[in-house]
This record gives structure tokens, sequence and C-alpha cells, in this order.
């Protein structure tokens, strides 16, 4: 999966979990009205030192695959009027498989953080707002090409 991929599946997650609006922070677009979350991918780190396995393809090129399994760290903000209550049904969420299934079986949510309330000041008022960290692992399989490996033919010659 790609960090998009990734992002996408947690913004759609939120969705179901929480009946808001959720979107990928940082967007060029005005904010939504009303209740919303935005979600930021943080960054992603590996977990182990060493690769599970690599698998090796290919004929005339052979490309090497390390699956590595990662962690994706994603902090999400509520917006609106009461936003801990926003963001308070992923806690319950996360103890319940059958909710968590439509992450699976690429991602598996691993941690939430605690809800942190952390109002802002905007335009001269202070707006309410929320803030919970989400922590999904997964496994990466990028590929390299490791080798080139050129055809030759032989020629047997008659004398």
């Amino acid at each position: 999966m790609t960090d998009d991929e990734v992002h996408s599946a947690v913004v759609r997650w939120l969705k179901s979990v929480t009946g808001k609006t959720v979107i990928k922070a940082y967007q060029s677009a005005k904010r939504p009205a009303g209740q919303y979350i935005t979600v930021n991918l943080t960054g992603f780190y590996e977990l182990h030192e060493h690769a599970q396995e690599v698998v090796y393809t290919g004929d005339d090129e052979v490309a090497a695959t390390p699956v590595i399994e990662v962690e994706w760290r994603f902090s999400t903000h509520a917006y609106g009027p009461q936003p801990t209550a926003i963001l308070r049904p992923v806690i319950s969420a996360r103890k319940l498989a059958q909710v968590t299934e439509p992450l699976m079986p690429g991602l598996v949510l691993h941690d939430v953080s605690q809800i942190r309330h952390v109002p802002e000041f905007v335009n001269n008022a202070w707006e309410p707002r929320a803030q919970m960290d989400i922590n999904l692992r997964g496994l990466v399989k990028d590929g390299h090409v490791i080798d080139v490996i050129e055809q030759t033919t032989f020629v047997h010659e008659r004398f």
C-alpha cells in the first residue's frame, strides 16, 4: 500500500466510525461547515531491524522486494462544538474487531492515544478543538532491481 492509500483508508474508516465529515489535512479548499475531522499523516517507521522476508522475481531483471512491517502515525483533529465527543467513538471502536475489519487485512489498528482538548485562538476568538493520534501497522513491499542479466547466445562453429 502506498502512504496515500493508507491515508485514504483512515479517512474512510473514521467517517464510518464517527459519522462526521473527515478530510485529509492541508487540502486547498474551504473548511467544511459544522463538525468535521482532519487526518494528518505525520510519518511512519520500520518496526524491526530486518525484513520479514525478501521476495525475488524476474528473469532478465532480478528484483528484490523486502517485506517490512511498518507503523503509520496519524494525527487527527476534531473541529466544532464538543470536539472531544466527536473523537470518542474511536476509543470504543478500537476494542471491537468487527469495527476495525474494514482496515484489514492490509492494515491493523495498533494504538489510539488519549483525546486531548486543545482549543485554538482563531480570528480573535477561541475555537474548540480536540486531537488524537492513531497508529496503524501494515506491510510495505517496495521492490528494487538488483541485477540485470544479459542474454548471450553461444554459436558453435564447425571447422
